[in-house]
């Protein structure tokens, strides 16, 4: 069997075809196309060629439909009223009509940082938007659609996505109320000195306190290695381990554990957190207006150094 190839079709043709049919006038389509009745008939021979069957045909003074023009009716305007809606402008988001589920992927802490704050704004905004978040997978996910939006310190992203500065987080080292350092002036080889606690989610060694540590020659002694940053400040508050960590994560934590900040004269650089999409979304209003939100979110997060437990 002959199949007719739909790039061959003068699109033009369908939208022709539609008012013919319905209204089984050459004159009265002519006026609906807007078209002179001369181009409208010329338009009716060339369907009649294309889907090999007269469509319409005399009956008397009138036009009626053959068989085939009548099963063409109802499957025409369906295609045209399809086709109609393809094309019209995209219409006004509304965040409180929206329902849709995003998949959100972080790491651990931002459930503490982030999300009371991310969900507060979506009860009043979008009651109808589900967050599901997600602390273990690749940043690769966003490319199956399995992630939506990404908040990550990796530079090595694939190429396909969209990246945004999220917040600039500068480290801080914390201690326990009444830790013996605290006694005297803090220098880089006595912070080295000091016993640490590496917060490390995925089990990798090294930091980037390890990192700063040898540029100035020192090594430190890391006594425990734990997964989460939930956990770390406790048990900084019942030792004499020293934590370095986000300062926003420490301005949290602060609200649940007695602490001091220790001034090391050297500390490592800020960690850049960048939000990542994927190209696909980068268009689509909901997930345009669900970034923007979160990175409204994104400048209360960080506590400036003169902040309390900063």
């Amino acid at each position: 069997m002959h199949v007719m190839q739909l790039s061959a079709v003068d699109a033009n043709l369908l939208v022709m075809l539609h008012p013919l049919l319905q209204t089984r006038s050459v004159t009265l389509a002519a006026k609906r196309l807007g078209l002179s009745p001369s181009a409208t008939s010329h338009a009716l021979a060339r369907l009649r060629v294309l889907l090999g069957d007269e469509l319409l045909v005399r009956a008397g003074r009138s036009l009626v439909l053959t068989r085939r023009g009548a099963a063409l009716a109802p499957l025409v305007a369906e295609a045209v009223t399809a086709l109609e809606q393809v094309l019209q402008p995209a219409q006004e988001f509304l965040p409180e009509q929206l329902r849709r589920t995003f998949q959100l992927h972080y790491a651990e802490y931002w459930d503490w940082l982030l999300l009371p704050k991310l969900d507060a704004s979506l009860r009043a905004q979008a009651p109808g938007v589900d967050v599901h978040t997600h602390t273990k997978g690749t940043v690769a996910q966003l490319r199956n659609g399995s992630i939506d939006l990404v908040l990550t310190v990796a530079v090595k992203l694939p190429p396909e996505t969209y990246t945004r500065p999220f917040v600039r987080d500068r480290f801080v080292s914390i201690v326990r109320v009444g830790h013996p350092c605290l006694k005297r002036p803090m220098t880089l080889a006595r912070f080295a000195d000091l016993r640490h606690i590496l917060v490390a989610p995925r089990g990798t060694a090294g930091g980037v306190v390890d990192t700063m540590l040898e540029e100035h020659g020192l090594k430190r002694r890391v006594v425990r290695t734990i997964g989460s940053f939930l956990a770390a400040p406790h048990l900084v508050a019942q030792s004499d381990y020293v934590l370095t960590l986000p300062a926003s994560v420490a301005h949290v934590a602060s609200s649940f554990v007695n602490f001091e900040t220790i001034d090391v004269p050297v500390t490592p650089p800020p960690s850049q957190v960048y939000m990542v999409w994927h190209q696909r979304n980068h268009k689509d209003p909901a997930h345009r207006w669900f970034r923007e939100l979160v990175a409204g979110l994104g400048a209360s997060l960080v506590p400036t150094p003169d902040s309390p437990s900063a």
